[in-house]
């Protein structure tokens, strides 16, 4: 008989797995092989991977997060938390490559010229100012933003739908699974478009416009076999929490930018 290394459990040569607590029976030292193994594994297993998860909410988006949180199949898809995370570091990483917030902002004048300009053109330079800031913050910290997003869109759609019975923790996850892969898209296909065609709001009409088609769907996919016209209330709502947060984050950069 041998023991687990994890919770030192007696364990029977013939285990692959410990029956207390799950690890392997068989832990090898760490070689670079096993690293790239593991890597390879996690990245393409065609049970869970994440191109697993990636390429079920593109076809089916709310019955994985309906398998995945109200029927329990938590060991066939990969875990939405770390899904989160990867796609936001993504996002960094493409965001600081292409600076589609700030690469078309003119700089700010010079302290010595702004000592010649009157007070409204001073104001008007310090606002112009905090706003490179503020771009240059949403670039390097889209993490943040997208961790206040989230618990925000998951409370207004259990307020909507409070009578499923549905809990709020649940329609959490289902944010996640659903705004993940919103910023995934826009982190590999939108972000990079900054690059070849003309500056203006065009990137965030694109992130809220494909955020609206796709929550829209994955919540009405999510909420059960419904007539066709509950599509129009998913849609309502996913305007509604999208509208919220324009509303909520709005506010939030107009006083920064007014009143610093």
């Amino acid at each position: 008989m041998q023991t687990c290394s994890n919770c030192t459990a007696s364990l029977d040569p013939s285990f692959h797995y410990c029956p207390t607590c799950g690890q392997n029976a068989h832990v090898h030292r760490f070689t670079l092989p096993h690293i790239f193994h593991e890597v390879f594994h996690a990245l393409t297993h065609a049970d869970k991977g994440v191109l697993y998860l990636i390429k079920e909410l593109s076809l089916r988006p709310g019955l994985v997060a309906r398998e995945y949180i109200l029927e329990g199949k938590r060991k066939q898809y990969f875990n939405p938390f770390t899904f989160l995370v990867l796609v936001l570091g993504l996002s960094i990483i493409m965001n600081s490559l292409f600076h589609p917030y700030s690469r078309t902002t003119q700089p700010t004048r010079t302290n010595t010229t702004q000592q010649t300009l009157s007070p409204q053109e001073q104001k008007r330079n310090a606002v112009s100012q905090r706003r490179r800031m503020f771009q240059s913050f949403v670039e390097k910290r889209a993490n943040i933003i997208a961790f206040v997003a989230i618990p925000l869109f998951a409370f207004i759609f259990w307020l909507c739908f409070i009578r499923s019975g549905i809990a709020y923790a649940e329609h959490l996850v289902a944010s996640v699974f659903f705004l993940g892969f919103c910023f995934l898209i826009t982190a590999l296909v939108i972000t990079p478009l900054t690059a070849f065609l003309p500056p203006g709001r065009w990137h965030s009409s694109a992130q809220l416009l494909l955020q609206f088609i796709y929550i829209a769907i994955g919540y009405f996919q999510f909420m059960g076999p419904r007539r066709p016209l509950f599509l129009l209330k998913t849609s309502f709502v996913t305007l509604l929490a999208l509208a919220f947060w324009i509303g909520f984050s709005g506010t939030l950069v107009y006083i920064y930018l007014v009143y610093g």
